[in-house]
């Protein structure tokens, strides 16, 4: 089930899952700070499917915090659910990425929310930085963001 799926043009990736118990409030709702780890699974998951992860871009030095994010909820997700978290690239900079990301309960394809993380892409001194000051690492992402 944790299998990612590409688009036949690599801008989306899609990524299920089921929402565990331990997401859940005590009705066997999911909390809504739970969507912020999925946001990061579904994160994860698009990266690795453009051939890189985010244990590569720390090795080369580089780190992305975020710097903002943003959500709409439109429907809970409750325990045991089917979920499918569909992940794209938004915008991309020398110094910035953002991420979308929605998520949809598959037994009824029910929008459940909406959301974007940006990030700045920073050193591991803690420094801001130009990604292209990382020739590895900017190829990688600016090849993401040419797909």
């Amino acid at each position: 089930m944790n299998d990612a799926q590409v688009s036949p043009d690599r801008r989306v990736v899609s990524h299920t899952f089921r929402v565990r118990y331990a997401e859940t409030d005590a009705m066997g709702i999911a909390h809504h700070s739970s969507y912020v780890i999925w946001f990061e699974m579904g994160r994860t998951e698009f990266m690795r499917a453009h051939g890189f992860t985010y244990r590569s871009l720390e090795e080369a030095g580089v780190l992305l915090p975020v710097l903002e994010l943003s959500v709409r909820y439109f429907q809970a997700a409750k325990y045991d659910d089917e979920l499918r978290i569909s992940t794209w690239l938004d915008e991309f900079s020398r110094t910035r990425i953002k991420l979308a990301y929605s998520v949809t309960r598959i037994s009824d394809e029910r929008l459940l929310a909406e959301a974007y993380t940006l990030h700045t892409f920073m050193g591991p001194e803690g420094r801001p930085l130009r990604i292209t000051h990382h020739p590895e690492a900017w190829e990688k992402l600016r090849h993401m963001a040419d797909q």
